[in-house]
């Protein structure tokens, strides 16, 4: 996650690990652009007693000192006496004298509004003019600093990294904003992320992701099948007297998931256990302190195998996932669920304290081992036994409980048990997840979830989808029926369901932007701002000339229900026959073509960005994967017809396209692997395997999901990808040197590719260490325009 540090020398851009400094300043808003003051001249006032408002002043100062390289002067009030003399205060939540300001009406506190509606506000009080940044609570005080930064200072804050301009006067008077969340619940983070994006992320990972969630206004961090749930589970069988061997469980990054926790790819190593505790604690520790909550996983109800010995009489049966071994679960009637399930919470709420926010299980995609009566009984009463012990621990928890289940079993989740497996919950304690509303809303046929509080859940991305994508007109048509419906007022929260992060920032910049509140954003509206708080004034025209012609193809396409049709087709075994929707694609190809020429257009003004960088190389990518993907069907079109000239003709193409992609792939470590390999070998505990856990991971997994995780890392493209292309083409070459063609089911094939692919995962590769260089992209990106002059024409 971290940006590349080469641009603080070789470019002489002042870049701070992930923060870019721009060498320009951005132009204020018309409306702000009167009464600037000096960033020399302000001093920040707080009250040093709550630490989200505290954490609130220091993020305001730091950004402010980033811009004009000379930092304002902080003063905690809790400890010293605001300066009898200064040219301006900045009134960072509730000191002493914006109480008084509220007590003597000339503040109207946000509170009464709603807890996490905040104001910025310029108020002159008692001779002294100051600018007032005031949440109804202490995260909602978070929000109002980063809208201000963001808003009237040009400001931009990415998961890959922030924007911070060069400025020496910044807003301080005619300013009175005032909002409201329409969405109170606002959740980041799910369990396949731990999987796809986090299993070896070291602390400053996770830092900078919750703060990047913080400066996008989201307030709950979802920590189902979290770190630090191992540790609880381990504590609550000992108590139980049932001692699990670290080879009886899953070995990382496998076993986050409950389904199974057990005897895949083991061991899971004490030393790993305990690591993953201390960062889980630290991980809570610090989004509490900002004012985020945090949830407690669910009890699932899974036995180690060495349960049974101990509990013969305990009710259990089996459930399976992904062809994987088969686990023992308690059944949820069972006492034993009940009181493993306690001993469970009191661990867990022991290590780690509770925000009164719990994930409730109902199997999601699992496969239960039993007949009907037993299917419907399990699923019926899973989600209620769950609840009671929750309530019994904590009378004040709220659950949480996803609709994932109903749509993958919809043969079992009829109706009438989907209203009866509600019915075990109470009605007012627990919130119901529509996880993919975006493409299957759940809440429509199930009458808006029969009045119950619900979340609107957005998927965009499974395993593997990095690739530029997603229909952003109908996520914020989707946003603002559902926002607009009064049958949708029980709607109170967002929570994107994504299973990979760190990709498409303008995508997931604008969900965040749609989840505080529809009515406040348009997707127009919304490209100018993302343009000017990422790649600054000199660069935003240009690069929203760019953004608007993804807007106008990739990032206007309904691709996610059929997961491969918005894929690179080398991601995954290529096939005689491939995906007729990706013929449909090629109309993409101008418009990624045209996107990339404006971006070039800026190419001086953004030489030392990373942020501008990064997404030519995104962009850059894109452009030849639509390519290749349309050039490998041209590829088997004259297959089919035994046609060896134009059969060369396209093998010398997808071939050539594939290592173009590569090159762009080498340039950045953004898109290396062994990165990701060294931070998963420096954990506590990590296995000596790793590597290979690694390479499994976004291959491989275990043997049961090939290439679901399928993305751009260089090293994959290069061993793994581009080999398994030349394996095809010789393959092809072959049958047709015979005069055959290639059946979609030929065994032989298959064999090579096994042969590859376990060897690979096998084997590995030397880490990189070379440094790289991604400013090399831009020429680069020129090559390919040249090379690929007439797109498909070339």
């Amino acid at each position: 996650m971290r940006r590349r540090r080469f641009l603080q020398t070789a470019l002489g851009s002042a870049v701070a690990g992930q923060t870019q400094i721009s060498s320009g300043s951005t132009a204020l808003p018309p409306d702000v652009a009167k009464g600037l003051v000096p960033i020399e001249s302000i001093t920040v006032i707080y009250d040093g007693r709550s630490s989200a408002e505290a954490a609130a002043a220091q993020e305001l100062a730091k950004f402010l000192g980033q811009m004009a390289r000379k930092a304002p002067r902080l003063v905690d009030e809790s400890k010293e006496a605001a300066p009898a003399k200064h040219d301006r205060l900045f009134q960072v939540g509730r000191t002493t004298a914006v109480q008084a300001m509220i007590a003597a009406g000339t503040l109207t506190d946000p509170a009464g509004k709603d807890p996490e509606a905040y104001q910025v506000r310029s108020v002159s009080w008692q001779g002294n003019r100051s600018m007032v940044l005031l949440g109804g609570s202490g995260i909602a005080t978070l929000y109002a600093v980063y809208h201000y930064l963001e808003n009237l200072c040009g400001c931009g804050f990415f998961a890959d990294g922030d924007h911070v301009p060069k400025r020496r006067l910044v807003p301080a008077d005619g300013t009175e904003i005032v909002t409201q969340p329409r969405f109170k619940e606002r959740m980041l983070m799910n369990l396949t992320l731990y999987w796809y994006s986090v299993p070896w992320w070291e602390w400053e990972d996770w830092q900078q992701y919750i703060d990047w969630g913080l400066k996008n206004r989201y307030n709950i961090l979802s920590l189902w099948d979290t770190p630090g749930e191992d540790q609880a589970w381990h504590r609550a069988w000992k108590k139980l007297g049932v001692e699990v061997a670290e080879s009886s469980y899953s070995g990382p990054p496998f076993g986050i998931f409950a389904p199974i926790k057990y005897q895949v790819q083991p061991p899971l190593p004490a030393a790993w256990r305990e690591g993953q505790s201390e960062l889980n604690r630290k991980i809570i520790e610090y989004a509490r302190a900002r004012g985020m909550r945090t949830l407690v996983p669910a009890i699932p109800g899974i036995v180690p195998p060495e349960f049974c010995s101990h509990y013969p009489d305990a009710r259990t049966f089996q459930i399976s996932w992904a062809d994987l071994p088969k686990q023992n679960y308690i059944h949820p009637s069972d006492p034993m669920y009940a009181r493993a399930g306690e001993a469970f919470l009191e661990e867990y709420l022991s290590l780690y304290g509770t925000d009164h926010l719990y994930w409730l299980e109902n199997y999601l995609e699992c496969d239960v081992q039993g007949p009907d009566e037993l299917q419907r009984e399990v699923r019926r009463e899973i989600a209620g036994a769950n609840f009671k012990v929750i309530d019994r621990m904590d009378p004040k928890g709220v659950g949480i409980l996803s609709s994932w289940t109903f749509l993958f079993r919809p043969a079992i989740w009829t109706a009438t048990l989907i209203r009866e497996h509600l019915g075990r919950v109470p009605a007012d304690r627990v919130r119901v997840l529509d996880q993919w509303a975006e493409q299957f809303p759940v809440y429509r046929q199930m009458e808006y979830f029969f009045g119950r509080p619900w979340y609107f859940g957005v998927v965009h991305s499974f395993g593997g989808n990095t690739n530029l994508h997603g229909d952003m007109p109908l996520v914020e048509r989707q946003f603002k029926e559902v926002a607009s419906d009064p049958r949708a007022d029980r709607c109170v929260g967002f929570s994107p369901t994504e299973e990979t992060i760190l990709h498409n920032y303008f995508y997931y910049q604008f969900l965040a932007k749609l989840a505080w509140n529809p009515a406040e954003v348009d997707l127009k509206s919304f490209t100018r701002q993302y343009a000017t708080t990422r790649y600054d004034n000199a660069g935003s025209p240009s690069m929203q000339g760019a953004l608007e012609e993804l807007r106008q193809s990739i990032y206007r396409s309904d691709d996610l229900a059929l997961p491969l049709r918005a894929q690179p087709l080398y991601w995954h075994r290529p096939r005689p026959e491939e995906n007729f929707h990706i013929a449909q694609r090629a109309a993409y190809i101008p418009h990624l073509r045209r996107a990339l020429e404006r971006a070039l257009e800026a190419k001086q003004a953004l030489a030392a960005s990373p942020l501008y960088l990064h997404d030519l190389n995104d962009i850059a990518r894109q452009y030849l994967t639509e390519l290749f993907n349309a050039h490998l069907l041209m590829l088997n079109e004259a297959h089919s017809a035994l046609d060896g000239a134009a059969f060369e003709k396209e093998a010398a193409k997808v071939t050539q396209i594939l290592e173009e992609i590569e090159k762009l792939l080498s340039l950045d470590d953004y898109y290396w692997l062994s990165p990701r390999i060294k931070k998963g070998q420096r954990l506590p505990g990590a296995l000596p395997d790793t590597d290979r856990r690694t390479r499994d991971i976004f291959t491989l997994w275990a043997g049961v999901i090939r290439d679901y995780a399928c993305r751009d890392f260089y090293e994959v493209v290069r061993g793994y990808y581009k080999p398994r292309v030349t394996i095809y083409i010789q393959e092809l070459r072959e049958r047709m040197r015979l005069g055959q063609r290639l059946l979609y089911n030929s065994s032989d094939l298959d064999a090579k590719y096994d042969a590859l692919e376990k060897r690979w995962v096998k084997e590995g590769f030397p880490l990189l260490e070379t440094p790289a260089k991604p400013a090399q992209v831009i020429g680069r990106v020129e090559e390919v325009l040249r090379t690929y002059a007439s797109g498909l024409k070339t």
